[in-house]
């Protein structure tokens, strides 16, 4: 049985490699962009689990595609989202 209180440590964790995003390199719309799915979908506690989880998953990919995304950041993405499949399917 997996605990919710496991999960939401776990998501907090994951917010905090997002915010790494937050760095000089990175285009401000794309540091934008993470901050908003961590803000508005990863941590909002007001909305379903899995939805937070699919949708920050969506936001991260379209923000991986976009064309000035710094590699070793892009990199990042990747890691971060095979992490939210993990815990996405341990939450279905």
């Amino acid at each position: 049985m997996i605990l919710i209180s496991d999960i939401e440590t776990r998501l907090g964790q994951i917010a905090s490699v997002i915010n790494q995003i937050d760095d000089p390199k990175v285009p401000r719309n794309i540091r934008k962009g993470a901050k908003d799915a961590c803000d508005q979908w990863l941590l909002n506690k007001s909305k379903q689990m899995d939805v937070r989880i699919a949708i920050t998953q969506n936001k991260l990919e379209e923000l991986y595609e976009d064309p000035n995304m710094p590699p070793e950041f892009g990199t990042l993405i990747l890691m971060i989202n095979t992490e939210l499949e993990k815990i996405l399917r341990e939450t279905l």
